[in-house]
């Protein structure tokens, strides 16, 4: 069973990312469901409940860090399309490690809205290209 629109999932512990991701999403890409959670957690649990299109998730989070989320939802279904975001950009090894497991790209914070926008509809737009967009995954 497919729903209407895609779904995106932001999981970030700052309350000011996830207000500026909202931002830019509700203000560039209409007919989308954006969703958040404060910590990895919750993000994790969010995921297996909605099944979002995109995730953009943070790295370094209380309770779950964003690897651990990254891990769990590439083995649950690596056609999701994940956006990782972190202030952390010279551990290169860090970077390497997340496309290795599977994330879509990699937005380096403070993050600037055209790059966000842009990874976020790459994300969109290999979901749609794979017959994905939109629908539920695994169903």
């Amino acid at each position: 069973m497919g729903r209407q629109y895609p779904i995106i999932l932001i999981v970030d512990d700052s309350q000011a990312f996830r207000e500026f991701a909202q931002l830019v999403i509700k203000d560039d890409l209409k007919f989308v469901t954006v969703i958040t959670a404060s910590n990895g957690m919750e993000g994790l649990q969010m995921y297996k409940k909605y099944k979002p299109d995109v995730i953009i998730l943070d790295w370094k989070m209380p309770v779950m860090d964003g690897m651990q989320v990254l891990k769990a939802v590439m083995k649950d279904d690596p056609r999701t399309k994940v956006i990782m975001t972190t202030a952390y950009t010279e551990d290169q090894l860090l970077l390497n490690e997340m496309k290795a497991l599977g994330a879509l790209c990699f937005v380096p914070k403070p993050t600037q809205r055209l790059l966000l926008l842009k990874a976020i509809n790459d994300g969109l737009r290999e979901r749609k290209n794979a017959g994905l967009y939109g629908q539920i995954p695994n169903v």
